[in-house]
């Protein structure tokens, strides 16, 4: 099944744009407009699919329904359709694009209950250190051999096949996707299921920020000893201008929610039982819980440039190869290896950085010995990768100025205008997904509690499909950049500028990482518009001890 979705993912998915361009008649911006639709609801159906397998159906049952919208897709996108059946149809494929994540996840939690019997049964009394890197290395490899015989299918039928057309690689995969199914139900009599939490992380943020809105007119508490702890300790929490909070600090627009935690005057227990019930009162452990995704949510605007550069990779790169010629195989299919090698170089660049990643860790000389140190490790992976979605937007801008010089003058000679020229972006923009989004993981983790871990999937999808969306107004607005058709665009000018925005959005990167991802030991809030100056103390829950007291003053 992970080989068959990431057959469809290469080669029907990425070739949406030549499609409909091909079958449909229509111009360039409205195919590019309904394949970023395409992509934009398939990254907003991995969030939706997630948060309800994780609350109510678990993966399997949601892997299901997927798979049946995208074994329905491709077996009606083998007849020639109509331009407005076409939007029907990417409601559907979206939906089952979605089920890839949630089957990666399925197949990962399944290989690390598989090797937690192993270890069981045999009764290992091997080093725990060692066998946890042995474990983690062999569930990655696992994980990414499906890729491997995915790529190795790809490049036969690429090369191999003589006359494929579009409708033969959708018979295709939709025979692929019905037959690699049944087995998927075969096995699934020695299937783990997984258990389902009691309540879903999704209804805990609904209850805090209901609680929280409920009390937004009360003042903040001036002793610790105000708020909800139950069973969690009387700490961390800091003074701070008109009373006490609760850290992790948070940007000025969310720091409210502490009020989620307010107790009433001389309530009993029973009293807090019943507004805990009601949804009128959270504990402190589940406002911090909360409160750790929210730096992390306004660190997602710094990665605009870059989710706007993904945008390209299936609409307007696309589009540039289906106008070259054709020099990597003689049955034209380009687009498909050179999405093979932008998939393949970002799979690789993942598994190095992971390699390198237990490497340090397994190694006592070389081993963090606190969280900030990966929180560093993570800012500089996306940093290197935005880095490198700078130098693939200045490349791409180089390719397009070169090959409208050559379709101007119908000259071929000097091979600009050939797909060959393509492979450095696609191979510069596999590199920049490999360590932006493998890294955006890891400082999820890094940041974010455990608890809420399951966002991480939702958060990388909300990140990227934020700039597969905004990209419509642009196509829309500026006419003169993006033609009916490649030679009368200008995308040239628009990858120079995604070139700009992505060298901006570094900046605004390495601000936002540093002012609340990385430094999260000062409690003090977004002081927005604060006085100059502010004083603040941290302090225990009983009382201020001297010795524990932190008194700083920050200038902003």
């Amino acid at each position: 099944m992970v080989v068959t979705y990431k057959y469809v993912e290469i080669a029907v998915v990425s070739i949406l744009m030549d499609y409909f361009n091909d079958s449909t008649k229509e111009n360039q911006r409205i195919a590019a407009i309904v394949t970023n639709i395409q992509d934009g609801l398939s990254s907003l159906f991995v969030v939706i699919v997630s948060l309800i397998s994780e609350a109510y159906t678990g993966y399997y049952t949601m892997i299901t329904f997927c798979t049946a919208a995208s074994i329905e897709t491709s077996a009606s996108s083998t007849k020639p359709s109509t331009f407005r059946a076409v939007y029907g149809a990417i409601f559907f494929l979206a939906l089952g694009t979605s089920g890839k994540k949630l089957l990666e996840k399925f197949y990962e939690y399944q290989l690390k209950e598989k090797i937690k019997d192993r270890h069981a049964r045999s009764g290992s009394t091997e080093n725990k250190k060692e066998q946890d890197f042995t474990d983690k290395v062999l569930i990655k490899s696992w994980l990414y051999a499906p890729f491997v015989v995915g790529y190795v299918i790809i490049i036969c039928f690429a090369f191999i096949s003589i006359d494929t057309t579009y409708e033969h690689w959708f018979r295709l995969a939709a025979l692929l996707m019905g037959g690699t199914y049944m087995l998927f139900l075969v096995g699934s009599v020695g299937y783990s299921r997984e258990e389902l939490p009691i309540e879903s992380n999704l209804h805990k943020i609904y209850r805090i920020f209901k609680a929280a809105l409920g009390k937004r007119h009360e003042k903040y508490p001036t002793s610790p000893s105000r708020y909800y702890w139950k069973d969690s300790k009387r700490d961390r929490s800091c003074e701070y201008r008109e009373g006490v909070r609760l850290l992790p600090r948070v940007p000025r627009l969310f720091r409210w929610l502490d009020k989620a935690a307010i107790l009433e005057v001389e309530d009993s227990t029973a009293s807090l039982e019943l507004q805990e019930k009601n949804e009128k009162l959270c504990t402190v452990k589940e406002v911090r819980d909360v409160k750790s995704l929210v730096p992390m949510f306004y660190l997602c605007f710094a990665f605009f440039g870059y989710s706007l550069l993904l945008a390209t990779e299936s609409t307007f790169f696309v589009s540039q190869a289906s106008n070259m010629t054709s020099n990597i195989t003689t049955n034209d299919n380009d687009i498909s290896i050179l999405i093979l090698i932008m998939e393949a170089s970002s799979d690789v660049t993942r598994f190095i950085c992971f390699l390198i990643g237990r490497a340090f860790r397994h190694f006592k000389k070389f081993s963090c010995i606190d969280n900030v140190c990966n929180k560093k490790a993570a800012i500089a992976r996306i940093g290197f990768g935005m880095v490198c979605a700078i130098i693939c937007s200045l490349m791409a801008w180089q390719v397009e100025v070169g090959r409208l010089k050559v379709s101007k003058q119908m000259l071929y000679e000097d091979g600009r205008n050939s797909t060959v020229a393509l492979v450095p972006q696609f191979s510069t923009l596999g590199i920049s997904k490999g360590l932006v989004e493998g890294g955006i993981g890891s400082l999820f983790h890094g940041h974010v509690v455990k608890s809420m871990w399951s966002f991480d999937d939702a958060y990388k999808e909300l990140v990227i499909g934020s700039g597969k969306l905004m990209i419509i107004p642009l196509v829309l607005c500026i006419p003169s950049w993006f033609g009916d058709t490649l030679n009368s665009s200008r995308l040239d000018k628009f990858y120079l500028m995604l070139g700009i925005l992505n060298a901006a959005f570094l900046l605004v990167f390495c601000y936002y990482s540093f002012r609340y991802a990385y430094k999260d030991v000062l409690p003090q809030d977004d002081p927005a518009v604060e006085d100059e100056n502010v004083d603040f103390i941290c302090q225990s829950s009983v009382g201020i001890d001297p010795k524990t007291i932190i008194l700083t003053q920050t200038k902003y």
